[in-house]
């Protein structure tokens, strides 16, 4: 059985719990077992902006917490990813990493560089594998056509993640998306961003950036779109529904790939999925695959 610290992030339990539900669900299913570490704290994402020694050092606290245990940890917040992964890839240089225990030692903590970190679409991809997702599939999603959405953090730095995916030509979450038998589209915007780290400084440009990748599929017969961040889907889901006040031309429903997953598991979309916590109503994507 594969073992993970789950390292939830802030957002997640607060604003996208349907997130979590659906991992743990589809972990579960797949014999992942997650384990709560309660030490944990923020991935130092957001105070990286104010300090970068503060940012690092809470990342570093986050790492030594799950090395400690002997787990590596598995990701939701493709954010979280990001600023952990840089955080590992700083800490190989020996001063830095000496001067980050050298505070950590206050609280009992070392971090000796042995822990990895994967967002759940990288273990479901590379510890389950898309041929046993295939075989698992019960519930018919052939007749959904999703656009797939990576995120930043998913693709980058490329360096932090191993090589793991190519920022100019991604493919993992194509391929997981058709391991579920729905069809991911190709389209002209599938590299913008959700606009989440403008939104705090600009709404009007983070709108915009929403804007302009929702128009990209106005004309291409889109059921759904598919991704794997809570800032993102907090964007494309919440954010759509204030743009839509004064455009009403949307209303496009927005899934998190474990929920899609989840679905072609033939999970109960409610009690296992979280889809009645949506704000976009996802009723004429589960009438289209009943």
């Amino acid at each position: 059985m594969n073992k993970y610290a789950l390292f939830l992030g802030c957002t997640t339990p607060t604003k996208v719990l349907q997130y979590e539900v659906a991992s743990r669900w589809v972990c579960k299913y797949f014999g992942i077992e997650l384990i709560d570490i309660k030490d944990f704290v923020c991935c130092g994402m957001n105070q990286v902006n104010l300090s970068i020694e503060t940012g690092l050092l809470m990342a570093a606290m986050n790492l030594a917490l799950a090395e400690t245990r002997g787990l590596n940890i598995l990701t939701l917040c493709a954010a979280c990813t990001g600023a952990l992964a840089e955080a590992i890839e700083r800490l190989e240089d020996k001063a830095t990493r000496d001067e980050v225990n050298e505070k950590l030692r206050d609280i009992r903590l070392e971090y000796k560089g042995k822990v990895k970190v994967k967002h759940i679409s990288r273990v479901l991809y590379e510890d389950i594998g898309v041929e046993k997702i295939k075989r698992e599939v019960k519930r018919d999603l052939s007749g959904l056509r999703v656009a797939p959405h990576y995120g930043c953090h998913y693709l980058k730095p490329r360096s932090a993640f191993e090589e793991f995916e190519k920022p100019d030509n991604p493919k993992t979450l194509h391929e997981l998306i058709s391991a579920t038998g729905a069809h991911p589209i190709e389209y002209e915007t599938l590299g913008l961003c959700c606009g989440g780290k403008a939104f705090p400084v600009s709404e009007d440009l983070a709108h915009s950036l929403v804007q302009k990748k929702l128009d990209d599929f106005m004309n291409k017969e889109v059921d759904a779109m598919v991704l794997q961040c809570q800032t993102c889907y907090l964007m494309y889901s919440d954010q759509q529904k204030k743009i839509d006040e004064e455009y009403s031309k949307y209303n496009l429903p927005i899934l998190l790939y474990p929920q899609l997953l989840g679905l072609a598991l033939n999970a109960n979309p409610i009690k296992e999925l979280g889809l009645g916590l949506h704000r976009i109503s996802p009723d004429k994507i589960l009438a289209k695959i009943t």
